[in-house]
């Protein structure tokens, strides 16, 4: 399809109405130990509440803003980017939004690596956000974004966030295949930041093996699938991991914690045994060479002494 066909199918794609919704991928509702709450916290409108412990978006607040959509560590809302202002690989900030760190890494890694104050005012008002976003690209050892301040040319074409996550592709065939009939959404998985720097991770895992008990509630629940508890190790890859903090909410021992740090990938794995309990006789796991009845048989001892 040629650009002038592509053209087309972007105005009429960008005219479709839309409305962003909370998927059941929340990990509000994995667990009601959640603690997430970076929708409602990036919300300049105060439009996303919580009912019965899961986010829901008030739309009569809602100015479709998406920064809930950017925010999200697990991608789990759904919705469609508004406009941005892009030309020759430039984005154009004009006061209209101030750009996360998060938005301007994955800009960098599709391309856009250069942005246009239109005034002095939008650089204050953006200068800080700018000198974060530099300071995580030396840690990633990337060059860092340049930056002009001038006034905007009127004839400038909008590029909508939408359109800009998906132009690099130059396959229209595949941005309709992106989209659902119903929702004429993009697949905001593309807004998964460890996915465009996959030589670094932006959180650590850390695990205190004298603490767990090898339940793998952890496991089953993350999302990103950062945690593996096999026969011989338990594993932890913090590469994929967006800080969404679930498996240290859920928890039951207390065992790991997640902090969002920069740091080249480093997988970490620790040592499992599997063993016979001397109490009960079942099998059990520890990451403890020296353990000889399970977790369970140890509870019933505590609880029986407290009488």
């Amino acid at each position: 399809m040629g650009c002038i066909e592509m053209g087309i199918l972007s105005k009429w794609l960008e005219s479709l109405d839309y409305s962003y919704e909370v998927l059941q991928t929340c990990t509000r509702y994995a667990s009601h130990r959640s603690k997430c709450q970076k929708c409602a916290d990036s919300c300049p409108k105060d439009a996303i509440i919580f009912k019965n412990n899961v986010p829901t978006i008030e739309y009569s607040r809602c100015d479709q803003c998406g920064e809930c959509l950017s925010a999200c560590p697990i991608q789990a809302i759904a919705g469609i980017f508004p406009k941005r202002t892009i030309t020759r690989s430039q984005l154009i900030l004009s006061g209209e939004f101030t750009p996360s760190t998060k938005e301007l890494l994955i800009y960098y890694k599709k391309g856009i690596k250069s942005i246009l104050f239109t005034d002095d005012s939008v650089y204050n008002q953006c200068k800080q956000v700018l000198s974060e976003t530099n300071k995580t690209l030396d840690i990633l050892n990337e060059s860092n974004f340049t930056f002009e301040i001038k006034k905007l040319d009127p004839n400038t074409e909008s590029l909508s966030r939408r359109e800009l996550l998906f132009h690099w592709k130059n396959d229209s065939e595949q941005v309709m295949k992106e989209f659902t009939p119903a929702k004429w959404r993009f697949n905001q998985t593309d807004l998964d930041l460890p996915r465009h720097y996959p030589d670094y991770q932006f959180a650590e895992i850390t695990l205190n093996s004298d603490k767990c008990v090898l339940c793998k509630a952890c496991e089953k629940l993350c999302n990103k699938k950062c945690l593996e508890i096999n026969e011989d190790y338990f594993l932890i890859d913090s590469q994929r991991c967006s800080a969404c903090q679930l498996c240290q909410d859920i928890c039951p021992e207390k065992a790991i914690s997640v902090s969002e740090k920069i740091s080249r990938h480093n997988p970490l794995q620790f040592k499992v045994y599997n063993k016979t309990c001397t109490k009960c006789n079942n099998p059990f796991q520890t990451m403890s060479n020296d353990e000889t009845t399970c977790f369970i048989c140890d509870r019933s001892s505590d609880f029986l002494k407290g009488f």
